[in-house]
């Protein structure tokens, strides 16, 4: 984890180091103007050493950056440039404000100003810092840490694709803009329209060579009439990325307005507030694709677009898994009690790099021979087989064959999970909200995730989860915030007074989802285990015993063991709650430590 250290006085400015360095806002008048720039043209401008300005540590990690330190008589200004953090040739010229202004599309402009008294040394561990001079006044110190990178990966790319929610990603390539002639002022595709004005000259670009088929952009700003907008009927973009034929230092794509856009190698990229609409009153260059970013991902949270994202400060983000034609999500790698292919993750800033890893399977398809059929005569292969893949039907047998006939089979249908009843008892629940029979396996692509274990006269009722949540103290006041199953943090259902029979607040069991699991109040745990033919009970109640566990292991769950909290408070002994373990119920101080077996409420 790595951080840094900032410090105030009251009513002071921030002290970073000895070298104290101001990001330059270039004012948009500087456009047109031709004057060299001065020190006066930097507000607070202080002169440093070259030394100092090449030893600074604060130039972004990525791309292009300039800091000015120091100007002469005969207007030189002396500069550093940086590259992804690490100082270049310096370099000393009278530089126009015309010319920095060119510059700020590309290049991050800094200068130095005075140095507050302030200063804060960190050692060579990066985790101590010393105020070498305490001012006259109270001070305040702030924490910033590093964002923590977070990688979207799967078990193999092919298999699927993991993105961030909340955020999608629509591409325009040669096949979008195929035939497109500088005619043509509309071009819709789905949501998404680029709107040329009548002086813009947008179109495909045809001739042979480097151009062929790239999207060729002459919008001048010169003229008042020549523009072209991107808009959106659907979600706002977020970002707008330009990859270009070639490399900016070759050919200046010349955007305006720049506000927002970072031109980096063949890659120019809009990021600023949502918006439905973006124009463009300047723009020279030719396209191979252009994506768009629509949707919004949480404050501190940036996409990069590479499969990773970072996060500057504590954020909330939603990761969506998508398996590709052919495959199936099964479970998330770091916890495969997971089946959701949607999960919540809270994310720190600070902390070391991390992967988030979707497993993803082939969907395999039998083929089978009507009955009857002699079996060591007949064969195919492969068996089972993947969709679209060849399959090869062999007789080894002497009879003259005219020839075999393949049927589709029928898919199968199965019962859903709103039309249960107290016969289906026992049964297995998959994550699509299928029923399942517990004595038979559960059909491929489909996933378990519990029992069945209670209905109500309403309609609704409780799952029991195939496996334990992990170990956690119980607490009244928040729920059980720490605690977590399947992805999601486990709720608390409430008493019978409080809800009556009716579960349809709870209700989150569909055709597509698995979330909101809780833990069940003792009352509940006991007409699961009744339900489930358990014969075991005491004066406190009944509870499990190997009837319940035969349910669960048959369908690939892990046994119900000693110690699981109930929701229930023992009322005789406030502090104390009630738990199951050993097939009988107990009282536990709520200090202690045990497992849950989560329920789930449809």
């Amino acid at each position: 984890m790595t951080l840094a250290l900032l410090l105030t006085a009251v009513g002071g400015a921030w002290a970073q180091s000895s070298l104290k360095v101001v990001e330059f806002e270039v004012p948009a008048e500087w456009e047109d103007e031709y004057s060299p720039v001065t020190a006066a043209d930097l507000p607070g401008f202080y002169t440093s050493t070259l030394a100092k300005a090449q030893a600074w540590t604060g130039a972004p990690a990525e791309g292009n950056a300039m800091l000015i330190y120091a100007f002469d008589g005969d207007d030189n200004a002396y500069h550093v440039p940086f590259v992804n953090g690490t100082a270049d040739i310096a370099d000393y010229y009278p530089m126009s404000k015309a010319n920095v202004f060119q510059k700020k599309s590309i290049t991050k402009i800094y200068y130095t100003v005075e140095p507050t008294e302030l200063e804060l040394t960190p050692d060579e561990t990066g985790k101590t810092w010393t105020l070498a001079k305490m001012p006259a006044s109270n001070v305040e110190l702030q924490v910033e840490y590093e964002p923590t990178k977070v990688t979207m990966a799967a078990n193999d790319n092919a298999m699927g694709t993991v993105e961030v929610s909340g955020e999608s990603k629509v591409e325009w390539t040669a096949d979008t803009w195929k035939g497109w002639t500088a005619d043509t002022k509309v071009h819709t595709v789905d949501d998404i329209t680029m709107t040329c004005s009548e002086n813009a000259n947008i179109r495909e670009y045809t001739y042979e060579g480097d151009y062929k088929n790239s999207l060729f952009f002459i919008v001048y700003k010169s003229s008042n009439t020549s523009t072209v907008t991107f808009s959106t009927t659907g979600a706002p973009f977020s970002r707008i990325e330009f990859t270009m034929v070639k490399d900016h230092d070759e050919y200046n794509p010349s955007i305006l307005p720049n506000d927002n856009w970072t031109i980096e190698g063949k890659s120019a990229v809009w990021e600023g507030e949502a918006t439905k609409s973006l124009t463009l009153q300047s723009c020279s260059t030719s396209v191979n694709k252009i994506t768009f970013f629509k949707g919004a991902v949480p404050d501190g949270v940036t996409v990069n677009g590479d499969g990773t994202f970072t996060v500057a400060k504590t954020a909330t983000v939603t990761l969506t898994a998508t398996p590709a034609e052919g495959y199936k999500f099964l479970y998330w790698e770091d916890d495969q009690t997971n089946t959701n292919p949607v999960r919540e993750v809270t994310i720190e800033s600070g902390l070391a790099d991390m992967t988030y890893t979707a497993v993803f399977a082939e969907i395999l398809y039998n083929v089978t021979f009507v009955e009857g059929t002699n079996l060591n005569e007949w064969s195919a292969t492969p068996n089972p087989a993947k969709t679209k893949q060849t399959v090869t039907v062999t007789y080894s047998g002497e009879k003259k064959v005219i020839g075999v006939k393949v049927e589709k089979k029928k898919a199968v249908t199965y019962p859903l999970i709103s039309a249960a009843t107290a016969e289906d008892y026992g049964k297995v629940v998959c994550a699509a909200g299928h029923l399942h029979d517990a004595k038979t396996a559960v059909p491929d692509g489909c996933t378990a995730v519990g029992i069945l274990g209670k209905v109500t006269e309403t309609g609704h009722g409780l799952i029991l989860a195939l496996k334990d949540a992990p170990q956690q103290t119980w607490n009244t006041i928040d729920g059980w915030t720490s605690a977590s199953y399947a992805g999601t943090t486990l709720k608390v259902l409430p008493d019978d007074a409080a809800r009556g029979t009716n579960l349809t607040s709870y209700t989150t069991l569909g055709e597509t989802t698995v979330s909101n699991w809780a833990v069940a109040q003792k009352s509940d745990y006991e007409a699961i285990f009744i339900n489930l033919g358990s014969k075991t009970g005491d004066s406190d109640g009944t509870t499990y015993d190997d009837n319940v566990n035969a349910y669960i292991t048959g369908a690939g769950g892990t046994a119900i063991s000693d110690g699981n909290w109930s929701a229930t408070e023992n009322t005789d002994e406030v502090d104390f709650v009630w738990y199951f373990a050993n097939q009988y119920w107990y009282n536990i101080v709520k200090t202690g430590g045990l497992k849950v077996r989560p329920v789930l409420a449809f």
